[in-house]
């Protein structure tokens, strides 16, 4: 009978499950209330050797996870050797309410479960004499797309703070671009009877698309003093830490207006087109007039600014440099500036009439389209004054005519079959048939000038072969790999085949066209807006807007084909 109990005994044993005897792993958390968007850290001790490393992964269901470390301390207190190792894990929540940490694996030892408690972060109730808030505020409710929105986040403490953090801006449901407006800004103000610190920072916004963008609450965190006293406090002991949300915010993205006519879309406060002409002094041919055109445009970035169109003037050369852009930022927003110096050369008097230059753009404040414009102005050009002869006294005249005589006739009076007249007789030769085929050259060229000018003058009109100038615009534009001028052929590209919708911006312009093409035009737009330092790079853009527009033509109506047609053949 022993040995029957004995046999049943050492069999529990070896069936018994190996849980029974795994490592002991305790689980901590640094505090107790614990704030949604908050971090805290998640802490594993051991004493024992585990089996392996820890597996976190199941974390990433309910929690983000920001870092991981491991330490080991080892202590002998009289004579015992303990050995503590740890896993810290920093965390934030991604919901609220009661959310369970899941058993780690150490290999074949597994943690205990831990349930922790998420609390929604407290939001500021904005009563007069509260000791600490959060605000979130926006400088308008609807907007149009590309238009600017500033955003200001805003925390207010009635008492001194050691520290301080805003959490990131989160927005949802429209595509942005997001531009800070320099450091963070600190003043004192009041509020009622209750004085406050307040800290400040500020964003410029551009959504891309239409419809509805929310900006999540603004989290403003803060170690606040207990007490007002200025004492210096190495270790904090006389703090606490507080947070605080602000009210989340709804902005209505609009469409572009239908009233809006012109072919760049540029919506701003304010527009101003500025020219600098010297015109003190009389022009004249073959001296250079500098005429800088400055474009000023407040609530938008220097990138979505159009270029300037510089057209020919016959009389005049003109010798373009490279536009100067800017962004000006300011606590109210940004205000973008392009500027152009073009060297004017005249080739001949007389007047000429430099074009009037008119950008359209829509005016955020008024919901109505203006025109910037220079006027036209006409310019005067004389010709080179010629050399006046001075006078001269008419004996000294005399004089010089006798000695002119003199030796008109001793140089005549020679042989006429001397070898010096017959080298100058072969000069005036080789003189002779050179100006004679110098003409028929000229001749030549003014024929095929004049015929060229015919041909062109029995070509379509330039409004008819615009597809073919903006592939040639957007090839030189890549050759460049300037991004600038990829952008406005671009649109004119599109515009020439998108006959019957206009297309404003690049965001219009990527909601019409294939993935492909949309990517690399969504990438072109970014790299616009952020103002990379790295150049562009246009790969295959020509190629794609070539294969897009072949296939698009193709599936056009018949009618509306043929007319696409003749523009793609030009």
């Amino acid at each position: 009978m022993n040995n029957k109990i004995s046999y049943l005994i050492l069999l529990f044993v070896l069936t018994f499950p190996a849980g029974l005897y795994a490592a002991d792993i305790q689980v901590k958390v640094d505090r107790t209330q614990i704030e949604f968007n908050q971090t805290f850290t998640l802490t594993f001790e051991s004493s024992e050797d585990l089996d392996n490393d820890p597996d976190f992964s199941p974390l990433k269901k309910d929690f983000q996870i920001l870092n991981t470390s491991t330490s080991s301390n080892i202590s002998i207190i009289n004579g015992k050797y303990t050995k503590l190792k740890r896993w810290k894990v920093s965390l934030i929540a991604l919901r609220k309410g009661r959310v369970t940490i899941p058993s780690i694996s150490f290999g074949s030892d597994r943690s205990p479960e831990y349930q922790v408690n998420i609390k929604a972060v407290q939001q500021s109730t904005g009563k007069q004499g509260e000791e600490f808030m959060s605000e979130l505020e926006i400088s308008t409710d609807t907007a149009y797309p590309q238009s600017q929105i500033i955003v200001t986040q805003r925390l207010l403490s009635s008492r001194n703070i050691n520290g301080y953090e805003f959490s990131a801006l989160k927005v949802n449901g429209v595509e942005i671009v997001k531009e800070p407006l320099g450091d963070v800004k600190q003043f004192q103000t009041r509020r009622g009877k209750t004085p406050y610190l307040v800290l400040e920072q500020n964003f410029a916004i551009y959504p891309q698309t239409t419809g509805v963008l929310n900006i999540e609450p603004s989290i403003a965190t803060a170690r606040v003093s207990l007490s007002n006293r200025s004492n210096y406090d190495p270790f904090r002991s006389n703090t606490k830490t507080l947070r605080r949300a602000s009210a989340k915010k709804s902005i209505t993205v609009k469409s572009v207006p239908v009233e809006f006519k012109g072919k760049h879309w540029l919506p701003a406060k304010e527009v101003q087109l500025v020219e600098e002409l010297d015109d003190s002094k009389p022009f004249k041919v073959g001296e250079p007039i500098t005429r800088t055109l400055s474009l000023f445009a407040d609530g938008q970035t220097a990138a979505q600014l159009p270029e300037f169109i510089i057209s020919d003037i016959k009389g005049l050369k003109l010798y373009p440099d490279q536009p100067l852009i800017k962004d000006i930022k300011t606590d109210s927003g940004i205000t973008g500036s392009q500027q152009i110096k073009i060297a004017i050369i005249p080739s001949s008097g007389g007047s000429y009439t430099l074009p009037a230059i008119a950008i359209p753009w829509w005016n955020t404040t008024t919901h109505k389209q203006e025109i910037a414009t220079i006027a036209a102005r006409t310019i005067q050009v004389g010709t080179a004054a010629a050399k006046s002869t001075p006078k001269t006294d008419p004996q000294l005249q005399d004089n010089r005519q006798a000695i002119v005589d003199s030796n008109m006739t001793t140089e005549f009076s020679a042989p006429v079959n001397s070898p010096n007249s017959e080298e100058q007789s072969g000069l005036w030769k080789m003189i002779s048939f050179l100006l004679v085929t110098g003409w028929i050259i000229s001749l030549f060229i003014f024929w095929k000038i004049s015929a060229k000018k015919s041909t062109e003058k029995s070509q379509p009109d330039t409004t008819a072969i615009s597809l073919k100038q903006s592939y040639k615009q957007l090839g030189a534009a890549c050759e460049r790999c300037d991004a600038q001028a990829c952008k406005t052929a671009l649109l004119y590209w599109a515009n020439a085949i998108f006959i019957d919708q206009p297309v404003y911006s690049l965001g219009d312009l990527a909601a019409h066209v294939n993935d492909k093409l949309k990517n690399k035009i969504i990438d072109l737009n970014s790299h616009l807006y952020n103002r990379q330092n790295t150049q562009w790079q246009c790969d295959d853009l020509l190629a794609l807007c070539e294969d897009y527009a072949a296939n698009y033509i193709s599936n056009l109506p018949q009618a509306d084909n043929n007319k696409l047609e003749d523009l793609w053949k030009l």
